[in-house]
């Protein structure tokens, strides 16, 4: 931005607010420190606000000591009519607290006689001096040409184009002293406060947007609505249709395998199509069993004892020839083995009898 431009948009600024505004004038008898007091009181604020505030601080309490020494709640509640009274509070006490740790004392008078730039590098040293109230105590206590400017003010500067983005992110406001004469200064402060404190305090006012308008602000372009990306539904894939297998039924536990009586094992379930194939099974099982049982008990069986030779008395003509041998009984043929049960039966039978008595 040049600086003929610059100039000449805080000429339209100055023109616009002297036409809808009165300048108020600063009271008399105010010492440096009270100024300082109250100008914590007005930024941001409006004048019969900060009037009403200040007069309550002095009431409230015996002197300043007493308001350092007390805690910024309470502060605060004093000061209730201001649009933020708790960063009111914080600015009056800090203030307060960093001169009682330079000078021990709140007598700063004697700041008029002093140089005014050594005057001002102090107060700009002070815990709660910002740019507003270092400009406020500098023009209305010590003499000096500046002009005071707050956050609501720094947004008047920029809507109008008077201070960039870069330079009010600095605190700089370039261009106000040099363009605005010291005797039309605090005119001009009075009356661009009062404009920046409505635009703060009611900023969809018809009445205020018209004054910015009219001092040269450039309303905004609304932002276009970039179109939101259509989200793309995929497309689920293709499921292929697999064919189930048949499962196998399971076959059926086999039972615990115990032995009968008879020393048969048991036999297993089958179903229609082996029901012949298991009777055959069972079939040579039986004699398997049976054989078994058989060879057992024929070795337990005890043996017959040999048949005694019985001589035959000689016939009454003759005596008996010695060398002729008795003919020794020839046993029972054996007979095919009967079934399983009458074989048992019949062995046992047999390992009962008695030998035979000789005749």
């Amino acid at each position: 931005m040049s600086t003929k431009n610059r100039g000449d948009r805080i000429q339209l600024l100055h023109k616009v607010v002297k036409k809808y505004y009165k300048p108020v004038a600063t009271p008399e008898g105010r010492s440096v420190l009270e100024h300082l007091i109250y100008a914590c009181c007005l930024e941001d604020a409006r004048y019969d606000s900060a009037d009403e505030a200040f007069h309550r601080l002095q009431e409230s309490y015996f002197d300043w000591n007493e308001v350092r020494v007390t805690t910024v709640t309470e502060l605060a509640e004093v000061l209730h009519n201001l649009p933020d009274p708790s960063a009111a509070a914080v600015r009056v006490k800090r203030n307060l607290q960093s001169l009682f740790e330079t000078r021990y004392s709140f007598e700063i008078d004697d700041m008029v006689k002093m140089n005014q730039g050594k005057a001002i590098q102090e107060l700009e040293k002070l815990g709660g001096s910002s740019k507003f109230v270092l400009g406020y105590t500098t023009q209305n206590s010590l003499g000096g040409h500046a002009i005071p400017v707050s956050d609501s003010i720094m947004q008047v500067l920029i809507a109008t184009e008077i201070v960039s983005e870069a330079e009010a992110a600095k605190g700089h406001a370039p261009g106000l002293e040099r363009t605005i004469a010291k005797s039309k200064g605090l005119e001009f402060s009075s009356c661009v406060h009062q404009f920046a404190v409505d635009c703060l305090l009611q900023p969809t006012s018809k009445q205020v947007k018209a004054m910015l308008k009219e001092a040269g602000a450039v309303e905004p372009a609304p932002k276009k609505e970039e179109p939101k990306p259509v989200a793309k539904v995929e497309k689920p894939a293709p499921t292929k249709v697999v064919a189930k297998k048949t499962e196998k039924p399971a076959p059926a536990p086999e039972p615990v395998k115990s032995k009968t009586k008879a020393g048969i094992p048991p036999v297993k379930p089958a179903g229609k199509s082996t029901e012949k194939t298991s009777e055959k099974a069972t079939e040579k099982a039986v004699e398997k069993v049976a054989d078994k049982t058989a060879s057992k008990t024929a070795a337990k069986a005890p043996t017959k004892p040999p048949a005694k030779i019985v001589e035959k008395p000689t016939t009454k003509g003759g005596s008996s020839s010695n060398n002729s041998k008795p003919t020794p009984k020839k046993a029972p043929a054996k007979k095919a083995a009967p079934p399983l049960a009458k074989h048992v039966a019949k062995r046992a039978a047999t390992a009962k009898t008695t030998k035979r008595k000789p005749k």
